[in-house]
C-alpha cells in the first residue's frame, strides 16, 4: 500500500499531493472535534488565540493567504457563533481588533488537544530530524512559489 501511495504522489502535482494530505487532516481533524459548535476555521480561531499582539484582520488574512473579503466571512462566521468579538480600533478606525470571547477561549483547549494529538498521528513513525527537514522543506517550497504569478484561488474547508 505504501508503495502504491508513492507511486501516486510522484504521478501528482505537488500541490495534489498536498492537497489530498490536508483532505485527510481536516477530515480527521472535523471528525476529532464533532462535540464542538464549530464546523470549521479551527486554524482561524487558534491564531487569533496565539497573537501575542494586536490581532487585526488585515494580520489574519496575511497569515491564512486570503484575501480580505472572505476573512470577513470568517469573521462574521466566528462572530455569529459566539467566538469572537470585532472593535475598531479607536487609534486607526480602519482597522478591526479581534478577541475572542469566553466561548471562542473555551474551545481553545479541545482544539489545541485535538491538533497535538493529530499532528502526533501524522508524524508517527517520522523522525525528529525528518520532521525538522520537511518543515526546511516546506518553507522552502513556498518561498520557491511565492512569488510566481498566480490566479486566486479559493480552498473552503467544511464538513
Amino acid at each position: 500500500m505504501a508503495e502504491k501511495i508513492k507511486k501516486q504522489c510522484e504521478l501528482l502535482p505537488l500541490g495534489a499531493s498536498m492537497a489530498i494530505v490536508t483532505k485527510y487532516y481536516y477530515g480527521a481533524l472535523s471528525k476529532m472535534l464533532e462535540q464542538i459548535d464549530l464546523e470549521r476555521h479551527y486554524t482561524t480561531l487558534m491564531l487569533i488565540h496565539t497573537t501575542k499582539e494586536k490581532c487585526t484582520q488585515q494580520y489574519l488574512s496575511d497569515m491564512l493567504h486570503v484575501d480580505k473579503v472572505y476573512m470577513v466571512h470568517i469573521l462574521d462566521y466566528l462572530n455569529k457563533k459566539g467566538l469572537i468579538s470585532r472593535m475598531t480600533n479607536p487609534s486607526d478606525r480602519r482597522e478591526h481588533l479581534i478577541t475572542l470571547t469566553a466561548k471562542g477561549k473555551k474551545m481553545i483547549p479541545k482544539i489545541e488537544e485535538a491538533i497535538h494529538e493529530l499532528n502526533c498521528t501524522a508524524l508517527e513513525g517520522v523522525s525528529k530530524a525528518a520532521q525538522k527537514d520537511f518543515w526546511t522543506t516546506v518553507e522552502t517550497i513556498m518561498n520557491n512559489l511565492k512569488h510566481l504569478p498566480v490566479n486566486t484561488v479559493d480552498i473552503k474547508i467544511k464538513r
